[in-house]
Order: C-alpha cells, then structure tokens, then sequence
C-alpha cells in the first residue's frame, strides 16, 4: 500500500523559476540550472521505482513512503521507505548517467561519460549507512527493534555499474522486486496495530526540508533576481495586468491567477514574507488596492495590521 505517494521535490518548480528570473548572463545561473537539473533527474528515478512498487505484489502487508524527512541526530532524507511487520527497507535512488565506479578509502562514487569527462560524487554507501543508523536510532528511542534493510537503485539504463559495492547492494530496476521478496519474514517484530502506529508516527514526524529563500542558499543580490509575472505556457516572464486578467505579450494567452505563482516565487526565492508594497513592485502594478486584494484572496497566512501587515506561506502549504 502506497502511504506517501510520489511527488516532485517541493522546490523544484521554485529553482525552475529562479533560473528564468536570472539574466542569460548572470553567473550564478548555470550553478541554478545544474542543480535543477540534479533534483529533475532524481525526482524522475524515485518516480519510476514508486511505479515499480504500486506493481509489487507480497503475502504480507507493506507500506511504501517517498522521500520522508526525519530529524534524529541530523536531519536524513530518506528516498523511498518501505515498512513491514517484518523489517523496514531503505531505497536510495540514484538516477546518474555513464560507467559507475564505487570507490573506497575514501568511498567515493566515480562517473564516466562516453567523451571520457570523469565527475566524483559523494558515496551513496555512506549515505545509506548513515540513514540506516539513525533510523535504527529513532526506532530504538520509540522501543522498536525491527531489521533494516537497504540498497542503492539505479532504476535506469543510461547507468552502467563498471564496478560494484563489496559491502552495499546494488540494484537496478529489474531486481528490486525480486531482492524484497527474497528478504526474511519468518519472525514478525510488531503487530498489526503496532505498524500502524509506527506508520502514523512516521507521518507525523515527516517534516519538509526548508531551504528557503533560494536568494540566501544561493547568494544572489536581491537586485539580481527579475520581477513580473511569469507565463505558464510559454514560461516568458512579462505578463502584463489588463483588467481581471493577466496577459502574455508572446503567446497572447490570458490568465486570471498568473500572479499566484509570481507570488510564491517571491516567498520561496526572495523573502519568506511579503507587503502590499512588495507585492505591488514585485509584480509590476500601480494599484495599491489591487496588489491588496490579490493577497487577501491567497492562501496566505496574514500577521500584523495595516501597512505593518505581512503575508506568508502556511505551515501546511
């Protein structure tokens, strides 16, 4: 049974709009576009393991979570999360393109592309080992004591493993439903109440990470970041307000909530509140009234009064 579902890593669209609030020239974009392009490309791998495993069939109950965020001793991000009444499983999915090579001492993970360019990344062997750890710690705090499990998944075939991990398995997406029916289930270590308890507490402990604003990760100058509105279709930004609507000078498309992203781009990228004032700059108005009723409408969190009012992002946004 599939508990937290796939979805796409909270920030991604807010990096997507961050590059095209940024000159072609500035030089903090292409570090912008590569990281987009990492977080793109490991949401596309977790999504394609989630879609294996809403196929997996078992005897036994088990539940599957995508990317739960845990506070133990560190904050760990764990990408895929299966729980038994016989063991958890920890995926970490890996969606890296070229000849891999798993090294030690230092542990390392080495990629190849076909023109021969060779990059380093931080082992994905630590990483688990780590996650492992600490969860077997957070269930400990919790008098839990169940068996984990992990592995590294490359779940595409653009990833070619020239050399494999002596103390931590690998698979690849043929293999991951195969390698779970395979692990033990003669001992159960909780009940069926129990596991619904611990599936309940997972929930409520999950906690998004915050890296926002994007402006301060990043170290770009406010005076660098672009306003305006930008166009859902054809992704120009310039969208000018006539009348109730707001209108694409390129694609002529006309959009009555167009500012709402514009909107949580600023809380996302440039401040984790926003004025009347701002808001009214940010998206290009002159009407003070206007920019006033378009963040009353939102779902936004309001606090103070009068022109100290301020809006923000809900916790449960």
């Amino acid at each position: 049974m599939i508990i937290k579902s796939y979805s796409s890593t909270n920030y991604l669209d807010a990096l997507g709009n961050l590059v095209k609030r940024l000159s072609i020239s500035n030089p903090k974009r292409e570090v912008v576009e590569n990281e987009y392009n990492r977080i793109y490309a490991g949401d596309r791998g977790e999504k394609f393991v989630m879609q294996a495993l809403e196929q997996l069939q078992l005897p036994y109950d088990f539940y599957v979570f995508h990317n739960v965020s845990l506070f133990v001793e560190s904050k760990i991000q764990i990408d895929i999360l299966i729980l038994t009444k016989y063991y958890l499983l920890i995926f970490e999915v890996k969606n890296i393109k070229g000849a891999i090579e798993f090294r030690q001492n230092p542990s390392q993970l080495i990629r190849t592309l076909p023109n021969g360019e060779l990059n380093s990344f931080n082992s994905p062997e630590t990483q688990l080992e780590e996650y492992t750890y600490q969860l077997k710690i957070f269930l400990l705090n919790h008098g839990i004591d169940l068996p984990i499990y992990g592995a590294i998944v490359f779940p595409f075939s653009t990833s070619f493993i020239k050399t494999t991990s002596s103390k931590t398995t690998i698979l690849l997406k043929n293999e991951i439903k195969n390698f779970i029916r395979k692990i033990s289930v003669k001992k159960e270590y909780l009940s069926a109440k129990e596991v619904d308890q611990l599936t309940t507490y997972l929930l409520n402990k999950h906690k998004d990470y915050n890296i926002y604003p994007l402006l301060n990760r990043y170290n770009i100058p406010r005076e660098q970041i672009l306003n305006g509105v930008i166009c859902a279709k054809c992704g120009e930004l310039g969208m000018r307000r006539t009348g109730h609507f707001w209108f694409c000078p390129k694609c002529k498309i006309k959009n009555k909530t167009a500012h709402e992203t514009a909107i949580y781009d600023y809380l996302k990228i440039i401040n984790s509140s926003i004025t009347n004032s701002e808001c009214r700059d940010f998206l290009n108005l002159r009407d003070i009234y206007q920019s006033s009723r378009i963040l009353k409408n939102m779902n936004l969190e309001k606090i103070g009064k009068y022109r100290n009012a301020k809006y923000i992002i809900p916790t449960k946004h």
